[in-house]
């Protein structure tokens, strides 16, 4: 039965503050199972639930100001991210779950746990000197289970990770480049076996994704120079034991002019050339220049400009010139409150690695499109409301072309496949959110999203939600003790087996997790968390159970 839940999408007040430093900053260019994530569900982790500073000419909120007491040990507190965006829904659905530990920002240390489920976790980061204008930073991890939740080593998991970057720090710029190598290895365990059938060849259902990576970037770092820029270049090659490739060369430029006290010219500029092959070569190029015009004066702020896209598709034999107009407006009638409203549109690069990154368990030869937003209307409000509270609410109703889902395939529903619906579907995205801190003691934030979709061809936006929530927390006391607390809700997602045509609605995913680490002396301290304390077996996609209740417990050493 078709989902239609298109409503009027209504202005929304919402809240981000955003640190505004006039002179500062410079451009910077631009997500299986297992409980969410052994807790996570997608839920990656590694962001402080402070947001990120703003670039320094582009819109920014004052901050609340935060405290100035001295600290022995500045520790970045990592959360897990629950994306559910448009078109992309939920980041990595991976096995594993996320690191657990709180580490002092920029040293040098090691890190090491075990847990349930034949858990083994170690991490080491080694630093260069700050002093210096040069620098080098070398991060290697691994974590791995040598059992899950269905038929014991054939849900196992691991996990290497090895990434090399460095910096050159000029007078007037800073030299960027890096090197990276990932390798996941995980089984297709959402097969279905009656009671007497024998348990399959782990190697049959075996996969691994291994991906290389080499970038290098220039910047700006003069605060006072009259055009801001960044330029980065990437390459990146995936390879799966399922025999499909896809080398991928991205490059981003972004520039920023200053035109007198009000005005400001933007540029964003990129170019991609991705070649994947999957029995057959699939050639998929895709360019885009940007260019705006920012006009600001007290309480009011307008972008607009125009959104060019090329992009070509050797397979399919797609050649396309996309052009969209952007405006943006943004009103401050009053001191930290912002209302804001504006109209856009862009391409969204669908390449294989990303697809991946969004669910693990694809098979083969998957079609790759790339997703169009037509156009979204937005309007909403951000801002600071006192006592250490911040909030944001946005409401937009945006159209798509190559709208797309994950589905498990016909005849292995262990896999999953790529079903894109036709025509222009429509989606309304409601986001809220509310932020609290309280010095250093209490971070605190909630979000809610909620999803109606107006699909044209497809029966369901299958294993899309409709509803999620998220609600982190982190305390830390005498900054000895730092305690963590998150609570993560999807409601309204369904999956269809194509083989028996029945539709599945999957459970109300709940999920609660613990964590605390303590500092025994100032460089060694000690953790433990306690994952999917609920212990539901819950499914983000169907057949695939996530494990129960899973902890770890280890020690970190900082020199």
């Amino acid at each position: 039965m078709r989902q239609s839940c298109l409503f009027v999408a209504f202005l929304f007040v919402s809240a981000v503050v955003v640190a505004q430093r006039p002179g500062g900053g410079r451009v910077t260019p631009g997500a299986g199972e297992g409980q969410v994530e052994d807790a996570e569900i997608t839920v990656l982790k590694d962001r402080k639930i402070e947001l990120p500073q703003q670039n320094r000419n582009f819109e920014k909120i004052p901050a609340l100001p935060s405290s100035k007491e001295d600290k022995k040990l500045t520790y970045q507190f990592p959360d897990r991210k629950l994306t559910v965006g448009n078109p992309k829904f939920t980041p990595t659905v991976s096995a594993l779950p996320p690191e657990t530990t709180n580490e002092a920002v920029g040293s040098n240390n090691v890190r090491a746990g075990i847990g349930n489920y034949g858990r083994i976790y170690a991490e080491g980061m080694l630093n260069s000197r700050s002093d210096l204008p040069y620098g080098l930073t070398i991060r290697a991890k691994h974590n791995s289970t040598g059992s899950g939740p269905v038929d014991a080593k054939n849900s196992a998991t691991s996990q290497q990770q090895f990434h090399v970057n460095g910096k050159y720090l000029g007078t007037s710029f800073k030299l960027s480049g890096n090197l990276g190598y990932d390798r996941d290895q995980f089984y297709f365990y959402g097969y279905r076996r009656r009671e007497n059938d024998p348990v399959p060849d782990r190697k049959t259902i075996e996969q691994v994704l291994q991906k290389f990576s080499i970038g290098a970037g220039i910047e700006n770092t003069r605060n006072e120079a009259a055009i801001d820029y960044s330029l980065r270049t990437k390459l990146t090659s995936l390879n799966t034991r399922t025999t499909a490739t896809e080398l991928d060369w991205g490059n981003n430029f972004k520039a920023t002019w200053t035109l007198g006290n009000k005005f400001s010219a933007h540029l964003l500029a990129d170019a991609y050339i991705t070649q994947r092959v999957d029995s057959l070569v699939d050639k998929r190029n895709l360019f885009r220049v940007k260019p705006s015009f920012q006009y600001r004066s007290g309480i009011l702020n307008v972008t607009a400009g125009f959104n060019a896209v090329y992009e070509t598709d050797a397979r399919p034999n797609i050649t396309a010139t996309h052009g969209y107009p952007v405006v943006n407006v943004d009103i401050a009638p009053f001191e930290n409150i912002h209302f804001f409203a504006g109209f856009d549109g862009d391409v969204t690069r669908n390449t294989l690695t990303n697809f991946l990154t969004e669910n693990q368990f694809l098979g083969r030869k998957v079609i790759l499109r790339n997703t169009n937003k037509l156009r979204e209307f937005y309007a909403g409000s951000k801002g600071g409301i006192g006592a250490g509270f911040t909030y944001e609410a946005r409401a937009g109703l945006a159209t798509y072309r190559n709208f797309y889902v994950f589905n498990n395939a016909k005849p292995d529903t262990s896999r999953f496949e790529i079903l894109y619906d036709e025509g222009e579907t429509n989606v309304l995205h409601i986001s809220t959110q509310l932020g609290y801190q309280s010095g250093d003691l209490w971070r605190s934030l909630l979000k809610l999203d909620a999803y109606g979709y107006d699909l044209k061809v497809l029966e369901n936006p299958w294993h899309r939600p409709s509803f999620t929530a998220t609600w982190t927390n982190t305390v830390t006391f005498s900054q000895k003790l730092i305690f963590n607390a998150d609570a993560y809700f999807i409601a309204g997602l369904k999956g269809k087996n194509f083989v028996s045509n029945r539709t599945v609605d999957l459970p109300n995913i709940v999920d609660l997790n613990l964590k605390t680490t303590y500092l025994l002396t100032n460089q060694l301290s000690a953790f433990v968390s306690l994952n999917n304390l609920l212990s539901k077996n819950y499914q983000r996609y169907l057949y695939y159970p996530r494990q129960g209740l899973n902890f770890m417990v280890g020690l970190s050493y900082s020199f």
